[in-house]
Parts: structure tokens; C-alpha cells; sequence
């Protein structure tokens, strides 16, 4: 299906600027893919947060989208949950949770152990910590959907649109290539897909 990239990226970048949290966006070019491909890698190498290797599955997968934007973020953009997952092969082990209430209830179960006051971990499917000691256990940063995008006044239609948190010094190259190097607190990154 070919469509009009100017249009297109006029109209995603007016639609995530009136996203509450979305300072400015800028279409992802095609070069600076690989880069930050790169980048992902040498942080997940180097990336053990004490507990584990930490994967960033999101931004991989983002960036197989037909389209890609950066967008910058301040601290109103409500990030989704769960942004960090505990994985032992392909099953979900632990994960950050949010909303009060089902804290409230994961805390009443015996199976759970709360790594810190946002984070699960299922005991009953992990034999913590000798799992991640021996290195059975990864943990994953997830693409997220965006319940926050709406495209108003569109002709084309396209399938859920995704986002992902890339590492800092992915964070620190979108900023410096895109954002002018702007770095002043509470800003961040986060790359938006977009498949037709």
C-alpha cells in the first residue's frame, strides 16, 4: 500500500503533540535505525540491574513498524504498566504493577514477593533468587500499546500504534539528534510505530 509520507507524518506528529506528556515529535529516519539498534545492544550487554540482563524487546519491535517517531516526553506522559517484565524462558515471572488495587490484592497472596513496591514476582513460578543467580531469568522492557493516540480527520486507517523506552544512552542519542541535546529534568524518550 503506498502512502503519502508527508501527510502521514504531518498528521502523527500533530496527533502525538496533543498527547498530555508529548513535548515534540520527529520522524524516526531510516539511518538512525540501525544506530540505535547498536546502541540497545551494547546497554543489554552491559545492563545487570543487580538482579539480571535486561532485554529491551519494545524498541526491537518498534522498529519493524512501516513507520517510526521519537518522540520527547516530560513528566506529565503517563507511562503505561507494565513497562518491566521478569521472564524465565518465555514465561512471565514477575512484573511491574501500578494500579493500587491489584497491589493491594498480589500483596494478600502467598505467592508473591514484592522486589520492590511496584514490581511482583510469582514464587510459585521461580526459584528466587537462584534463578537469576544462574542466570535462567532475563528481564524484558516490552513494547506497550498506546491507548493515547487518536487520529483524528484521517483518510488512511492503521493497526494499533505502538511505543517503547529505549536505554539511556539510546535516550541521550535521540535527544542529541533530534531534540538539539536537550537534556533538562524529567525529559525522556520513547519511539512510537506505526504499521498500515
Amino acid at each position: 500500500m503506498s502512502i503519502d509520507r508527508v501527510k502521514v507524518d504531518t498528521l502523527m506528529i500533530a496527533s502525538l503533540k496533543n498527547v498530555e506528556g508529548i513535548v515534540d515529535v520527529s520522524p524516526l529516519s531510516d539511518k538512525d535505525k540501525q544506530e540505535v539498534i547498536n546502541i540497545e545492544s551494547n546497554a543489554e550487554k552491559q545492563s545487570l540491574m543487580g538482579f539480571g540482563k535486561v532485554i529491551s524487546t519494545g524498541v526491537r519491535e518498534v522498529l519493524n513498524y512501516d513507520l517510526v517517531y521519537v518522540a520527547l516526553t516530560d513528566m506529565e506522559f503517563e507511562w503505561g504498566c507494565p513497562s518491566l517484565i521478569l521472564k524465565k524462558g518465555e514465561e512471565v515471572v514477575g512484573e511491574e504493577v501500578k494500579d493500587d488495587e491489584i497491589i493491594a490484592s498480589l500483596s494478600k497472596q502467598k505467592n508473591v514477593w514484592f522486589m520492590h513496591k511496584n514490581f511482583v514476582v510469582y514464587k510459585d513460578k521461580i526459584s528466587f533468587p537462584q534463578d537469576i543467580m544462574e542466570k535462567l531469568c532475563h528481564f524484558e522492557i516490552p513494547s506497550l500499546p498506546t491507548q493515547w493516540c487518536v487520529l483524528e480527520g484521517s483518510d488512511f486507517s492503521c493497526q494499533p500504534i505502538i511505543y517503547a523506552n529505549p536505554a539511556t544512552p539510546t535516550d541521550i542519542f535521540l535527544k542529541n539528534s533530534y531534540f538539539e541535546g536537550l537534556d533538562q529534568w524529567g525529559l525522556g524518550t520513547i519511539l512510537i510505530g506505526v504499521n498500515f
